[in-house]
């Protein structure tokens, strides 16, 4: 394998063997280049906003008809029917990035900055429960009656709606930031890699 490392107007070119890490990644990478995917834009709209505000989404996710958005700049939810209309807002004291659905009527919010996951009710626009995750919260993932909650980029709480951490799991980079369960996948990004683990 060549690796080139640049310095200024320098380019250096040396080359190693791969290790196990890298063939598995490279054996990934021929996996990616093979899959074909096909994407076809169905619906756009817009959100309206105030003049002078400005909003900052991180997370997006469905719900029946309703679309909840996380704006971060805001601390705030914005809700809104499926083809745009209906919008109202769900003011918030901590500053949310990511969610996942808990029921038809309640999502969980991870508010990183503040280490902090919020249960809401989106039927009666309140929050039932906060939970403490001691450590900054990222990418929150919903299944079988567990939260599954990135913290730190590096670890994975498995906790109940209680925030009793049932178990912890090790992540494979220490740069996560998004996750999601389903069945016995978890599937988790970085700022350059998918993974997909048991």
């Amino acid at each position: 394998m060549k690796n080139i490392f640049k310095s200024a107007d320098t380019c250096f070119l040396t080359e190693n063997k791969p290790n196990k890490e890298e063939e598995f990644t490279q054996d990934q990478e021929s996996v990616k280049t093979n899959l074909p995917v096909s994407v076809t834009l169905r619906q756009q709209f817009n959100i309206k906003q105030s003049k002078n505000e400005y909003l900052y989404i991180t997370s997006c996710i469905k719900i029946g008809n309703t679309l909840v958005f996380t704006d971060r700049f805001n601390n705030r939810l914005i809700i809104c029917n499926s083809d745009g209309t209906d919008i109202h807002h769900i003011p918030l004291s901590y500053e949310p990035r990511y969610m996942t659905v808990v029921n038809i009527n309640t999502v969980a919010v991870s508010c990183r900055t503040d280490r902090t996951i919020l249960i809401i009710n989106i039927s009666t626009d309140s929050v039932t429960s906060t939970i403490n995750t001691g450590g900054r919260c990222l990418g929150i993932s919903y299944n079988d009656n567990n939260l599954y909650v990135v913290i730190d980029g590096s670890i994975i709480h498995v906790m109940d709606l209680t925030g009793k951490v049932i178990r912890i799991i090790p992540l494979p980079s220490y740069r996560i930031h998004d996750i999601t369960v389903d069945r016995d996948r978890l599937v988790c990004i970085d700022y350059t890699s998918i993974y997909c683990c048991s």
